[in-house]
This record gives structure tokens, C-alpha cells and sequence, in this order.
């Protein structure tokens, strides 16, 4: 699966897996329909630091996006970017050692502000999150469908037939065979792709707004993968949910997502309508992706990574983060205050060369 081993790099690629295409003029057109419209999750500077050994950690610092009633918002980056912790942040499940500040707005409230009487009704009601691994965040000693059923326990009053019987009625939902008799059955017991199902389960149990799906399909074959995410989408649609969709693979944001906001070092690098940013990235380090997927128009036999490493994060770069690692640094880059350029409507860059960017073989 994904775009670009099914695509030459000039071709548009398919947005939403078993949706038509969502293309540059159509994302336009939607946008255009209703300017006015507001978003349903709405971060604004925020900030997740943890004390370390070596210093304060910046593992996030200053994201801000927005998320709209229905769509399916993509975060993308190589792991230690940020994304999962800028999803834990947004319900407040990160460790004591983190500082988080910034603004979430959700329901006309601030989360950040809120007590955590009031986090917790939030939580698995109205924002639900799914987690990466599900071996490790189910409990081992404890049968699957009386997982299911303590997210009801938490957020509806129900009896303990009505909670057996909304519980059966989820595992159904997202697709477990013979849910009576699985019930039972304790994590052990399901495959990769089950387990995943059941996480699913768990988060949907109460009907959220908004679903954080944090990796979903790592660690499952490229099948599984195909059917987990379809899943998503149609239960996104079925429930009218939205959805943030957090992944290292550009070839899964693709499939799947409306828009995409690229992460690298804590930072969003760019954002923009999912077909806009893969034909048309202006962010060295999203072209740096772009390039180290595989392509079936290509006669290399070897993939071209982004050389170097990230930086420290606990002693970040003051210019641009991406410069030791970038084609098209310049001495100015080093020192330049970092900011999101809006190069076009909805698209946005934090690269003061993005103009040259756009001439760049993506």
C-alpha cells in the first residue's frame, strides 16, 4: 500500500481509502464553501517540556493547529518528532515530570485548565485515543470484554446487562467474529490485528467527537494495515467523528487523511491539504520523506534517507532545527527566528526558502 509505489512522482495521489479523490481544486472548493467554519479542537502554542538528567526536554514546542467537525488531520514524522506526545498532551495524560502550557480549546473550554474531576469526564467521552501498542496497553489478566465494558462503567450509568449488551454490540462494530464467545477470552488470545480491534473498541465505547488514533497499524502486515484503516474511516464516517491520525508513514497519511501537519524536533515544519503537500511539499525535511519511500517509477535499488539526526532537545538549535540536515541551507538559516510562512491559503512553512523548495524534485 501507498501512493508512491503505485504512482510516478507526478501522478496525484488518492486521498481516503475507498473515497474518491480528493484533489487540490476540490480541497480548495470545500474551503471556499465554508470559510467561516469552526474548528472542533483548536491548539494553540503549546508546549510539553520534561525534566531530565541532561536539562529540560522540549519534546513539543509550540504546536498549534486545528481540527474540523468530520475530517481526518494527519501528524506525520520519524519517531521522536513530537506526535505522540502532542496527542497525550491534548487529554493530559502525560507523566508527573511534564510541563505542559499552551491552550486546547475544546467545548468553549481550555483543557490545560481544567481540574482533573473535569479532565477525566472529557476523557474517553467526548476525546478518545487509541494507543499504539495493543499487547501493551491492554491488560494481560483481564477479559477482553470486560475491558470494553469499564470505559461504559466510567461515562454511562447502565446495568450490567445493558453494558454486556453495548459491549457485545462494539466488538460487532469494529468487526470481532463471534463477539459472545470472545467476550471471554483475555488479550493473549487475539491476534495483532484483534487486539487493535479491541483497542478501537474501547475508544469508541462512548461515541467521542474526536478520536486520536496514535500509530494504529504498527507492527501489523500491510493487509491488516488495509483493513484497520478502512475500519477508521468508515466508523468515522458512521459516528461523525473526527479524527487525528498520527503515523511515520506518508504512504498511510495519504490514504487517509484530509489535511497533514508535518512534525520534525517538536516543532510542525508544514502544513497543508493532504494532495496539495505530496504534489507540491515546501519543506526540505517533507521532501526528505517524500524521497525516502519507495517508487515504482524509480530505477534506484536503493531507498535515499535524510542524512544526519535530529537535533538535542534539551539544547535545540536556535535557528532552524532541520538546518544541519538540510540541501538548502544558507548562514541565515542558523539564525533565523522560526515562524510559519503561509505560502498559500491553508499552507504553511517553516522554511524561509520555501520558494526553492518548490523547484526541488520532490
Amino acid at each position: 500500500m501507498g501512493w508512491l509505489t503505485c504512482y510516478g512522482a507526478g501522478e496525484p495521489p488518492e486521498v481516503g481509502a475507498g473515497q474518491p479523490d480528493l484533489t487540490i481544486e476540490v480541497a480548495e472548493q470545500l474551503a471556499e464553501d465554508d470559510p467561516d467554519r469552526q474548528p472542533v479542537l483548536a491548539v494553540e502554542d503549546l508546549h510539553a517540556y520534561f525534566a531530565t538528567d541532561e536539562g529540560v526536554l522540549r519534546a513539543v514546542d509550540g504546536v498549534s493547529f486545528a481540527l474540523y467537525s468530520g475530517e481526518t488531520l494527519g501528524i506525520v514524522g520519524e519517531s521522536g518528532s513530537g506526535k505522540s506526545v502532542t496527542c497525550r498532551a491534548v487529554i493530559r495524560l502525560l507523566p508527573r515530570t511534564a510541563h505542559s502550557s499552551g491552550s486546547i480549546e475544546y467545548g468553549g473550554r481550555n483543557l490545560l485548565r481544567l481540574p482533573s474531576s473535569e479532565i477525566q469526564s472529557v476523557r474517553g467521552d467526548h476525546i478518545a485515543m487509541i494507543f499504539q501498542d495493543p499487547m501493551s496497553s491492554l491488560n494481560p489478566v483481564m477479559r477482553v470484554g470486560d475491558q470494553i465494558a469499564e470505559a461504559l462503567s466510567a461515562h454511562r450509568r447502565l446495568s450490567a446487562g445493558e453494558r454486556k449488551m453495548q459491549t457485545l454490540e462494539l466488538m460487532r462494530l469494529v468487526g470481532i467474529p463471534a463477539p459472545k464467545q470472545r467476550f471471554r477470552d483475555y488479550p493473549h488470545q487475539f491476534s495483532g490485528g484483534m487486539r487493535q480491534r479491541v483497542l478501537i473498541a474501547i475508544a469508541l465505547a462512548c461515541r467521542p467527537r474526536i478520536l486520536l488514533a496514535d500509530e494504529p497499524t504498527t507492527a501489523l502486515d500491510v493487509t491488516i494495515q488495509d483493513q484497520i484503516l478502512t475500519l477508521l474511516l468508515k466508523l468515522r464516517e458512521e459516528l461523525g467523528m473526527s479524527m487525528i491520525l498520527v503515523s511515520h508513514d506518508l504512504a498511510v497519511i495519504a490514504e487517509t487523511c484530509d489535511r497533514v501537519a508535518v512534525m520534525y524536533a517538536g516543532q510542525i515544519v508544514e502544513s497543508a491539504p493532504t494532495a496539495r503537500l505530496l504534489a507540491r511539499p515546501r519543506h526540505p525535511y517533507t521532501v526528505g520523506l517524500l524521497r525516502s519511500l519507495p517508487r515504482l517509477d524509480s530505477g534506484d535499488r536503493y531507498l535515499t534517507p535524510i542524512a544526519g539526526a535530529p537535533p538535542s532537545l534539551v539544547d535545540p538549535p536556535t535557528g532552524c532545527r532541520f538546518y544541519d540536515r538540510c540541501p538548502l541551507r544558507e548562514d541565515a538559516c542558523r539564525v533565523w527566528k522560526t515562524q510559519l510562512l503561509e505560502v498559500e491559503e491553508g499552507h504553511t512553512t517553516r522554511c524561509r526558502r520555501h520558494a526553492q523548495v518548490e523547484l526541488t524534485d520532490a
